[in-house]
């Protein structure tokens, strides 16, 4: 016998209600949340595909390990710069692919490990337009304990998976991470407030970063300027054993796979040192990192069918030793926190690429702002000679040689 009454009935579904209506709100919460999201990812990406946004697009910094490989197949370009900050901040995509005539990508991302770099790089060796590949050398011979990946780092929308197979399903992770990346809605909303203040008219170095102005005024630069013009100065002259390479070879290392994917491919590869300001670096004459990095891609040049380059930029030059003759308030090369501005980058392209230098470059930096190392018939000499720079009086590099003629520039 049923003993269910019609009262009882209408209790459970009076108590079953307002269940039922905070999960259609929610869902509702849910969908709206969702559509939201999926509006400003996908408004964001329609303006990462213009042209002339890419100077912001590549150099902001927050989001490009997320959305710098999926760019980066859509625009297939002729060069490709690879590393951390320092090549991000250098090297303006718009400015630099004026320079050199070829289409460039800046494919720098801020804190890149040496993994993160070697996977984006693998990940873009699929593009049959690529002739040239930057790579920033700091990112591998600098922080040696290091993160392996940082946050934002997604393997699912490389091309290729860590054993370098095809990844099975890129193309749905790819879709998912642009219209509904929730974590990146805030990175671009400030992509689109940098248009924004871009299309007002905003000075590009109030909006963009890289192109802030360091003060070489407020910086204390008398200890350079000390060890330049000390008393009593002694000339220390370099030896083949304050120079010789130490530590690990670099083989097995993320760099090496990496050079031997472009070599395969059949690409160009350009590997440089930043140029960091005198302030920066420490005076002494071992020169470990450049010769290690000589002496191996001397190596790998030998199995390459391609054309291995090295630049060292990071000697004393009219660049990296902006505001030690005088003092400059807004520095041309580099912005507040010691990364190269993408005026350097024009500098560095124009050296590795043989292209002229920008109008009013330093006829001092025009003169010597690096060689092809791997070229060079007396690379070891030159190394020696730059780095004795940073000790005094030493032959005709000496540092307060060339210090004194950039005052009279």
């Amino acid at each position: 016998m049923d003993t269910a009454s019609p009262n009882n009935d209408q209790d459970d579904a009076n108590r079953r209600r307002p269940g039922r209506r905070f999960i259609v709100i929610f869902g509702i919460c849910v969908i709206v949340i969702a559509a939201l999201v999926a509006t400003v990812n996908l408004l964001a990406y329609r303006y990462m595909l213009r042209t002339e946004n890419q100077a912001i697009v590549q150099l902001l910094s927050g989001w490009g390990r997320t959305y710098k490989p999926i760019l980066y197949d859509e625009v297939q370009p002729e060069i490709a710069v690879f590393g951390a900050s320092w090549a991000r901040d250098a090297f303006d995509p718009i400015e630099t692919t004026r320079q050199l005539g070829r289409s460039v990508f800046n494919h720098g991302v801020s804190g890149g490990t040496r993994y993160e770099t070697r996977r984006f790089a693998v990940s873009a060796l699929d593009n049959p337009r690529l002739r040239a590949a930057i790579i920033n050398l700091n990112t591998f011979y600098r922080d040696k304990v290091a993160a392996r990946f940082r946050y934002g780092f997604d393997e699912s929308i490389l091309n290729v998976d860590p054993d370098h197979q095809p990844n099975r399903f890129v193309g749905l992770r790819r879709a998912y991470s642009l219209a509904l990346g929730g974590w990146a809605v805030g990175a671009n909303v400030k992509l689109i407030s940098t248009i924004m203040a871009r299309d007002r008219g905003v000075a590009k170095p109030d909006y963009l970063e890289s192109y802030e102005h360091g003060d070489l005024t407020s910086r204390n630069l008398n200890p350079i300027r000390e060890r330049i013009f000390p008393e009593n100065a002694q000339a220390l002259e370099p030896t083949q054993e304050d120079v010789a390479p130490g530590g690990p070879t670099f083989e097995q290392t993320e760099l090496g796979i990496m050079i031997d994917g472009f070599c395969e491919k059949g690409i160009d590869v350009y590997a440089y040192f930043t140029p960091t300001h005198t302030r920066q670096q420490s005076c002494d004459l071992e020169a470990r990192e450049e010769r290690a990095a000589l002496d191996f891609l001397r190596n790998k040049q030998r199995s390459c069918s391609t054309t291995i380059h090295y630049f060292h930029f990071a000697y004393p030059n009219a660049m990296t030793l902006e505001g030690v003759p005088s003092p400059v308030e807004a520095s041309h090369y580099y912005r507040p926190d010691g990364h190269p501005r993408p005026t350097a980058g024009l500098a560095m392209a124009a050296s590795m690429f043989g292209s002229p230098y920008p109008p009013g470059t330093a006829p001092l930096l025009m003169q010597d702002f690096g060689v092809d190392l791997i070229a060079h018939a007396d690379a070891e000499g030159w190394l020696l000679q730059r780095a004795a720079r940073c000790q005094g009086d030493w032959g005709e590099d000496g540092y307060r040689e060339l210090v004194e003629a950039l005052k009279q520039q």
